[in-house]
């Protein structure tokens, strides 16, 4: 693994829909600090932050959406403050990883939409694919993020939002899409049936084309890594995923990648998630309740 300081990260979260596992924060730390290169800490309450907060970190990941707006809640902003801390501390050379959820423009300004590059709303065209089971094609391979990658790989039970908005002036690198399959909208649940329009899923935009779910922007002096996916914990422990995710946050952070991806071949294939570490499946075992 690579030697030197550790790479500081905050995950930004707090707000989220009901349906998101509070779990995930907890598995995205232990994910990021088994390479040897991370230190994560978590904060549920950013609002009001200020340079001063950031300025320890190199890494600011956003796990946050401000809870849906058709869950019945209403979204709850980072506010002016946070969002210029943010804003600014990517500008002067640092990162952000805008994860899952975060896609969703409810309580996001346009700045932070220019910053993340590309996001999800209903009322242009965005949507959730009702399927949960889904390939995830590497549609970049020259990115340092996704060099050697395998090309594709499986979710598990996870979200699928097709028809990203991109911004304007956002500088994005599409890393890995997914296929919107009209078939997939012939039977919609209910708490998403509204996005279907008038007509049938025929009518809707991009149908049966590949869809972004992990891009790259740039913005001042840093860098933005974005991914719509990772809302299962099942997704997260996929060792496709691990890799991806953290090589990413390596990029973002630093504007390099140095991290392999996990080699579960040989010996290895004992290795217990997230891959990285050399604690072995029977070792975790012994520690779960």
């Amino acid at each position: 693994m690579p030697q030197g300081k550790l790479i500081q990260a905050l995950i930004i979260t707090g707000q989220l829909s009901p349906e998101h596992d509070p779990k995930v924060n907890r598995l995205l730390q232990r994910m990021l600090e088994s390479t040897g290169c991370f230190q994560v800490k978590i904060t549920e309450e950013f609002r009001g932050a200020t340079a001063e907060t950031l300025a320890p970190y190199d890494l600011a990941i956003i796990n946050y959406d401000g809870d849906f707006p058709f869950t019945g809640h209403p979204a709850v902003p980072l506010g002016t403050q946070a969002e210029k801390t943010i804003l600014d501390f990517v500008g002067s050379g640092k990162g952000v990883f805008f994860y899952h959820s975060a896609v969703w423009c409810t309580p996001w300004s346009e700045n932070i939409l220019r910053l993340m590059g590309g996001h999800c709303d209903p009322k242009k065209g965005s949507r959730k694919n009702p399927k949960l089971d889904f390939k995830v094609n590497i549609s970049n391979s020259t990115h340092p993020i996704t060099a050697g990658l395998d090309p594709s790989w499986n979710t598990v039970t996870d979200d699928f939002f097709a028809g990203v908005v991109w911004h304007a002036e956002a500088k994005i690198e599409v890393l890995a899409t997914v296929f919107d399959d009209v078939e997939d909208y012939r039977k919609m649940p209910p708490h998403i049936a509204f996005m279907i329009p008038e007509g049938g899923p025929e009518r809707l935009k991009g149908i049966n084309e590949d869809h972004a779910v992990a891009w790259t922007n740039h913005y001042g002096k840093g860098r933005v890594v974005t991914f719509s996916i990772g809302h299962g914990v099942d997704t997260i422990r996929r060792p496709a995923f691990v890799g991806l995710f953290c090589r990413a946050a390596e990029w973002a952070a630093t504007g390099k990648v140095t991290l392999p991806p996990p080699d579960l071949t040989g010996e290895n294939r004992r290795r217990a998630w997230p891959y990285y570490s050399q604690m072995s499946i029977v070792e975790y075992s012994s520690i779960l309740p």
